[in-house]
């Protein structure tokens, strides 16, 4: 479950929408394009749990007004490459090898997802999750280590919780579609 949480005023939104982006809602609904629910229940174990985690770390630096710490960083860092890895698994099933019987259905191709689906998930969780990268990466610069400061604590909250918007949005957009395992739709 993921938190309740809030920006601060004046932080700027985070990955932009796309520019045809409520014509793709509209396909959804029109053509009933969904996802298979294994792979929401994966996308949610996964992305949801690290979101969590990251978005955890974030408020309690946050909440203590206090920088977010090196070891902090790179768990976060840690996350956002599981974040990665998860998203390529579910939109390239070929990238899946002795992952586990979880993923093993997508893999044999059970549960391929629509490309209106993923480029929504390379868009939005994608370009996220590469911001995070980037504003941590800023601060553990081997050079010049240093914790990451609250004006952009807040700026890694605002990814995760745009991460996390999204695949809310995304799942109400494709809910109520019955999945027809025979179409792959």
């Amino acid at each position: 479950m993921m938190l309740p949480l809030k920006l601060k005023k004046g932080v700027p939104a985070v990955a932009k929408p796309l520019p045809n982006e409520e014509q793709l809602y509209c396909q959804i609904r029109e053509e009933r394009i969904s996802v298979h629910p294994f792979v929401w229940d994966v996308m949610y174990h996964y992305l949801g749990d690290y979101i969590s985690a990251i978005n955890l770390i974030v408020s309690f630096a946050l909440e203590k007004n206090e920088p977010v710490t090196l070891d902090d960083a790179r768990r976060i860092l840690d996350y956002t490459r599981l974040i990665k890895d998860a998203v390529d698994k579910v939109l390239h099933p070929e990238k899946i090898s002795n992952d586990g019987a979880l993923l093993e259905k997508i893999r044999r191709g059970d549960c391929q997802l629509h490309p209106v689906i993923k480029e929504f998930f390379t868009h939005y969780v994608g370009n996220d999750t590469h911001m995070i990268n980037l504003c941590v990466s800023f601060y553990l610069d081997p050079i010049d280590e240093q914790p990451i400061p609250l004006e952009d604590a807040q700026k890694i909250l605002s990814y995760t919780l745009s991460m996390r918007d999204f695949l809310n949005k995304l799942r109400e957009a494709t809910s109520g579609v019955r999945h027809d395992q025979d179409s792959g739709r």
